[in-house]
């Protein structure tokens, strides 16, 4: 284990100062000063390095075999069996105690109390301040993988579920009233001041993060899911985004402000003036907040990434054909079927409706395509489906006579001769490249 490592959060520091300062200081990952020596020491140790000799070894056996056959080991045995389990000092003693005598027992027991005395005074002495992460760089990460695929599964509830989630969480506790009888709320921002918000200004920013969190989560879990319902999770997202808004608002965003301010608005108050304190009077706290801050910014660019298309049109149509030059080709044959065919019957209608439904297959079965991919093809089956109301609507009211437009903002056919070079474009060959098992696409 790296020295600059927590063992119990797994973040990592620039500096070993960095860690000590974290374990001073974390809520959830607080030592002693004692267990912060043992801890440092037992990473010397496990590091697999003499400290007599200075040479490393590959693995622990290794250096246990040249600990009992060098005069390396003599010299160390006092300090190897007396470094103690910082989880576990109270136990260390009294298993050594059960090979002493009476007054032996008398000693250690007094040896007890006193460490146990020092180890009180020393957090009694310790102002503990609590990390606190800035309004708006809340970490999803801090939630276990089952747990996000419950809430992401839960339907209309994703957005109560996550709000509530998050904000339980101590080092989320980041805004207060400052005057309970004022609307204005307060929260830590990422120069680790306080920004004002009005009541409704507030409640915007927090469901804003709510959707956010839904879709950093749904990144996180992307491998755990299908490309269906990787589909449906966002489906369910985005309709929680532009549906919802009013009724979290009125029955769960509400409910869960009040409830903070009226239970925690004091020790959440205290708690924010203490870190701001600290931050500005420690510029390693500082560092370590600002190392935070940076995880989240990551997290969000790898999640925007995934959020955007990388499969290009280009791409689809070397696999499916350009739909423009066989439509172009077919063109004067489409118009003409208008007069004799009925919409649904008509190679036009069809042309599009094998063509949404290869275009999915295609992004549902390509090794590279991402969330972003998944929702262009939700965005583009909606535009085909909306381009053959129209032309649907154009064929209902055709008079005798008449040919069709076949022309929709962007879905412009132009009409392509039938030259021997142009043909080979009516009879593609599909290339496989990133699918498996693919079906084979039919073409006009």
């Amino acid at each position: 284990m790296s020295n600059n490592i927590c063992h119990k959060c797994k973040l990592e520091f620039k500096f070993p100062s960095m860690l000590k300062t974290h374990f001073k200081r974390s809520y959830h990952c607080l030592l002693t000063e004692k267990e912060i020596i043992n801890f440092f020491n037992n990473i010397n140790i496990n590091n697999n390095k003499c400290i007599k000799c200075n040479k490393v070894f590959k693995n622990i056996q290794a250096y246990k075999r040249h600990l009992k056959e060098t005069k390396c080991g003599k010299s160390q045995e006092h300090i190897l069996n007396n470094i103690p389990n910082p989880n576990n000092i109270s136990n260390q003693i009294n298993n050594t105690t059960n090979n002493n005598n009476n007054n032996d027992n008398r000693i250690i027991n007094n040896n007890i109390n006193n460490d146990n005395r020092i180890i009180n005074n020393t957090i009694n002495n310790t102002t503990i301040i609590q990390q606190i992460n800035p309004f708006g760089f809340e970490d999803v990460r801090a939630i276990p993988i089952p747990e996000m695929k419950t809430i992401l599964s839960s339907g209309n509830d994703a957005g109560f579920q996550i709000i509530k989630t998050i904000y339980n969480k101590i080092e989320n506790k980041n805004f207060y009233k400052p005057n309970m009888s004022r609307p204005e709320i307060a929260c830590l921002n990422t120069e680790f001041k306080l920004t004002i918000y009005k009541s409704k200004e507030f409640c915007d920013a927090l469901f804003d993060r709510c959707i956010a969190f839904l879709h950093h989560m749904l990144y996180l879990c992307k491998n755990e899911y299908s490309k269906n319902a990787i589909k449906n999770i966002y489906e369910n997202i985005e309709y929680i985004e532009t549906t919802m808004r009013t009724e979290i608002y009125d029955k769960q965003l509400q409910n869960i402000i009040e409830s903070e301010f009226r239970n925690n608005n004091i020790d959440n108050k205290d708690r924010i003036k203490k870190f701001i304190k600290e931050i500005k009077d420690n510029i390693e706290s500082k560092e370590q907040s600002t190392s935070l801050i940076n995880n989240i910014l990551t997290l969000n660019n790898n999640s925007n990434k995934e959020y955007k298309t990388s499969i290009t049109e280009e791409e689809i149509n070397k696999v499916l054909g350009d739909n423009k030059v066989i439509l172009g080709i077919n063109k004067r044959e489409l118009i003409e079927e208008f007069h004799f065919k009925r919409f649904e019957e008509t190679k036009f209608y069809k042309f599009w409706t094998d063509r949404i439904k290869n275009e999915t297959i295609y992004i549902n079965k390509c090794k590279t395509s991402t969330i972003g991919d998944i929702r262009n093809i939700k965005k583009r089956n909606t535009q085909i489906e909306l381009m053959l109301n129209i032309i649907q609507a154009r064929a209902d009211n055709l008079k005798a006579g008449e040919l069709i437009d076949l022309d929709v903002e962007g879905f412009i056919i132009e009409e392509i001769e039938d030259d021997d070079e142009d043909d080979d474009n009516n009879n593609i060959e599909i290339d496989s490249g990133n699918l498996q098992d693919l079906e084979v696409f039919e073409t006009l």
